[in-house]
């Protein structure tokens, strides 16, 4: 697994929410909160330098959903536009997408779906392939149904997915994740571990 810097997991220790921010229209709410991390998605291709300027401005560490913005493509050239308009992180589904980002020098998430026990296996795989920093297992609920080793298999984890309550974050951290994301602003302020 590549390294989580260290600035990266002191801020997750101190707010272990991360925002997702679906859209430009969501960005204001994230600037406006105390959340310093966020995951940016559905965002066209002419808007992201901007915003990755404003956000770099604000403090605030942005991993970039490629598999989720319009205009980039999956290959080597996508990741090489986000790290030259300093997009400091990147979150896909692809394997060669997170290994290419992780030669440039990038923090890497590889997002899995956990959906039954038969898609496990290929998701362990593909993240022993990839070496991302950080892992976004989706639904968070499975995590209860993982056995030890299936998890450490896939951590250190961000749980996503239903994640609806404060004591939803509560138990996902409990649970062993090094955060959460959450598309709910009024969880985005939530600071320290419960």
């Amino acid at each position: 697994m590549a390294e989580i810097p260290e600035e990266l997991a002191a801020t997750l220790a101190r707010n272990p929410v991360i925002a997702a921010v679906f859209g430009v229209e969501n960005v204001p709410s994230f600037l406006a909160s105390e959340c310093r991390v966020c995951i940016l998605a559905s965002v066209a291709l002419h808007e992201l330098e901007g915003l990755i300027t404003v956000l770099s401005g604000a403090g605030k560490f942005t991993f970039v959903n490629i598999d989720a913005c319009s205009g980039l493509g999956q290959d080597r050239g996508a990741v090489e536009y986000l790290k030259k308009i300093g997009v400091p992180g990147v979150v896909s589904t692809k394997t060669a997408l997170i290994q290419r980002a992780n030669a440039v020098g990038m923090v890497t998430m590889h997002k899995v779906f956990v959906t039954d026990r038969s898609n496990l296996p290929r998701s362990a795989l593909a993240v022993e392939q990839s070496k991302p920093a950080l892992v976004q297992i989706m639904p968070w609920p499975v995590v209860s149904h993982l056995e030890a080793g299936e998890i450490r298999a896939l951590s250190p984890y961000i749980a996503a997915g239903f994640i609806k309550t404060g004591a939803d974050v509560a138990a996902a951290l409990r649970a062993g994740a090094t955060g959460v994301s959450s598309s709910s602003p009024e969880l985005w302020d939530m600071a320290g571990r419960q």
